[in-house]
């Protein structure tokens, strides 16, 4: 089922696995920054874990097909977050997954930690790109492609340093079909 976008009214996100005390509650404060809706952490929810064959990531794909029988409740998106690393079988990671137009999305938070690629922990950087994730996914349920924008954070990443690159903006032509709770708050004191 299609999420209506322009009748969509929060944004909840259910851990999948363990994570790190607190994780989601800041998550969910510095979306709500990012957009016009409230988001709300669900409890934690029984979720198989299935691996791809021969590796030890989570299957992203079988992971999203379970969170979308979950994502029942009209006007209402479902965010399933992990820490543990996923990745498609043609793939040899994915940060996220989410099927155009649809109402539920995965994002894992196993790649955009630093100490992930061997640097020191930097909370800011982390919680940074876990936002620019949440909301790529998120355009994907607002019916937006990937951008050729190399900005634009609709553009695809496949790899850490692209999703640093790309920042956690919309490009001007994507911005123009995403639905108002997506298209972001004003500046404080810009309010229009």
């Amino acid at each position: 089922m299609a999420a209506d976008a322009a009748l969509t009214e929060a944004v909840d996100l259910l851990p999948i696995g363990t994570l790190a005390p607190g994780t989601l509650q800041t998550l969910a404060a510095r979306l709500s920054r990012h957009l016009h809706l409230p988001c709300h952490v669900l409890p934690e929810a029984e979720l198989p874990l299935p691996r791809l064959a021969g590796r030890t990531q989570l299957d992203a794909a079988a992971l999203l097909a379970a969170l979308e029988l979950r994502a029942q409740t009209p006007r209402r998106l479902l965010v399933g977050i992990t820490a543990k690393d996923v990745a498609l079988a043609i793939f040899t990671f994915v940060f996220g997954l989410a099927r155009q137009g649809g109402q539920a999305c995965l994002v894992s938070l196993a790649r955009t930690e630093p100490a992930f690629y061997g640097l020191p922990p930097d909370q800011d950087l982390r919680a940074r790109r876990a936002i620019a994730e949440v909301l790529h996914e998120l355009g994907h349920l607002a019916q937006l492609e990937h951008c050729p924008d190399r900005g634009c954070l609709m553009s695809f990443a496949g790899n850490v340093e692209k999703v640093d690159a790309r920042g956690t903006r919309f490009c001007a032509a994507c911005t123009a079909r995403l639905p108002l709770w997506l298209r972001g708050r004003p500046p404080l004191g810009d309010q229009r």
